[in-house]
């Protein structure tokens, strides 16, 4: 994996003597600055849980309706609703003879 250069390398920090409340707002900037890239973080992991949250609800749904879509299609036909008659609710033909070795 290529590494990438880090732009601030070349960049140096030095403080000179200058008024207190200059340093003191420079601080109190920096550390806002550094509060609001850590929430934006938080803000940005949250949204990807999210979104692949949706993502699996979505392929769940899909999956439901491609299901639902065939059962429709067996309702389509006297064939298919007697599969489903019979697998479903145990239902049979009048017309059919059931011998049961049991009794």
């Amino acid at each position: 994996m290529a590494e990438r250069a880090n732009p601030f390398r070349n960049i140096k920090f030095i403080v000179r003597p200058g008024p207190r409340k200059l340093k003191i707002l420079l601080f109190a900037l920096i550390l806002a600055c550094t509060a609001a890239l850590i929430a934006l973080g938080v803000v940005r992991s949250r949204i990807q849980q999210q979104t692949q949250q949706a993502l699996d609800q979505a392929a769940t749904l899909e999956q439901e309706n491609a299901e639902l879509e065939e059962k429709k299609e067996k309702l389509d036909s006297s064939s298919g609703i007697k599969d489903i008659a019979r697998e479903e609710l145990g239902l049979v033909d009048p017309d059919t003879i059931i011998i049961d070795p049991n009794s």
